[in-house]
């Protein structure tokens, strides 16, 4: 095996993601909570995009899921990188990543962050009001700038507009004036609809917005304003199809000009369902409601390692079994809790489940975004152990 992928667990190609967990779980023994990440599925994510949008370029967005192997595995096959700070950039650039592969979307920056950003020569950067303007002209005045437009999916958990992006009309207009006046290179403009995007439309609207930005800021005398970047946002589930999103971006791209260079943001697509999770029955009670059996388990995972989104209340995840004392047809209203002494740390609540016992093991499909990127020692409960696998028609694959 390639030296640089040496932590990679070679799989038979005829293993499930189950079967791969249930392998290391006997192997490795103990209770604590782990994670497989299956490369091979981040590699098809790829394929797929490059497939279905080959106009769109793709920044995979690292803060989604920092995990060094994910950003190895880009970088082996020529991918492009999102960072948000300048740990991010050390990360990536320590990694192989050529700085002209990144983008800095980070709209306001720390100016030491900038002072990294120029020393490495990360020159792409956004940007969404004047006064980081004028700091990137004090310190920096060399990068290349995107300033960031507000563009809100109808539909999407978090909402990014509320803190980043200008008005598209005056507030841009003027920050196309004020690049000008600084001496800046003004390169595109930029938006992000929401995470995940839940409304393709929002998308296409932040297309033609930006197009017409592009006409705006050359009618000024820009002459190097030929990028849209789209953003980020586009689901990354087991079921998801990415050609619900790449049919109504691609006949709004027949539009624009092809001297423009579109660019994407997306994080959660290739990493969300890479990742299964897995996590051990510590206890379990049986409480009797209303003449009706009901349980409470309690496991090795929580909203403090895996499962932020739970305590969000973006998600509700059910698990399936990984290894099984027994199994019963039978389903009974459940609750799962995380191994911490907070009554927050709740992954399902009253929810129909076969009936659990102490020492199976669960595990959960599509956590491989924002999942342990955001873990902590809460308690002193550890974030789950990583395990990157592959199979080896993925491995020969990505090699020849």
């Amino acid at each position: 095996m390639n030296r640089s992928f040496k932590e990679v667990k070679l799989c038979e190609d005829d293993l499930s993601d189950l079967e791969m967990l249930r392998n290391i779980i006997d192997e490795r023994g103990g209770e604590d909570p782990l994670h497989i990440l299956n490369l091979g599925d981040v590699l098809e994510k790829h394929r797929v995009w490059i497939r279905k949008m080959p106009r769109v370029v793709p920044y995979f967005a690292i803060k989604s899921n920092p995990n060094p192997t994910v950003i190895k595995l880009l970088a082996s096959i020529g991918g492009h990188f999102d960072c948000a700070s300048k740990e991010e950039i050390i990360q990536a650039t320590s990694l192989g990543v050529p700085s002209e592969r990144i983008i800095f979307a980070n709209p306001i920056k720390f100016k030491s962050h900038i002072e990294y950003a120029k020393k490495v020569g990360v020159m792409l950067m956004t940007v969404d009001h004047e006064d980081e303007l004028k700091k990137i002209k004090e310190i920096y005045p060399e990068a290349k700038i995107l300033i960031r437009i507000r563009c809100d999916a109808k539909v999407t958990d978090a909402v990014l507009g509320k803190k980043f992006g200008c008005d598209p009309e005056d507030e841009a207009v003027n920050l196309i004036k004020l690049t000008i006046e600084l001496d800046l290179e003004l390169n595109g403009f930029c938006f992000h609809t929401g995470s995940p995007c839940g409304e393709v439309a929002a998308i296409c609207r932040g297309i033609y917005i930006c197009n017409k930005l592009i006409h705006i800021a050359r009618s000024f005398g820009c002459d190097h304003v030929n990028i849209i970047d789209i953003g980020g946002g586009f689901p990354g589930e087991r079921d998801c199809d990415l050609g619900e999103f790449a049919e109504p971006i691609n006949a709004a791209l027949d539009d624009i000009d092809f001297s423009i260079k579109i660019i994407a943001e997306p994080g959660r697509y290739y990493v969300t369902s890479a990742v299964t999770a897995a996590a051990c029955v510590l206890g379990k009670k049986t409480v009797i409601r209303e003449g009706k059996k009901t349980f409470m388990y309690y496991v090795s995972d929580g909203v403090y390692g895996s499962f932020i989104e739970e305590l969000l209340d973006i998600r509700a995840r059910h698990p399936v079994t990984v290894n099984a004392t027994r199994v019963d047809k039978e389903k009974y209203p459940s609750t799962v809790w995380g191994p911490t002494c907070d009554s927050y740390d709740c992954l399902l609540k009253e929810e129909l489940l076969s009936e659990y016992y102490i020492g199976d093991w669960l595990a959960w499909y599509n956590v491989g975004s924002y999942g342990t990127c955001l873990a902590n020692e809460f308690n002193g409960f550890r974030a789950p152990k990583v395990y990157p696998v592959m199979k080896r028609k993925d491995w020969y694959s990505l090699n020849n």
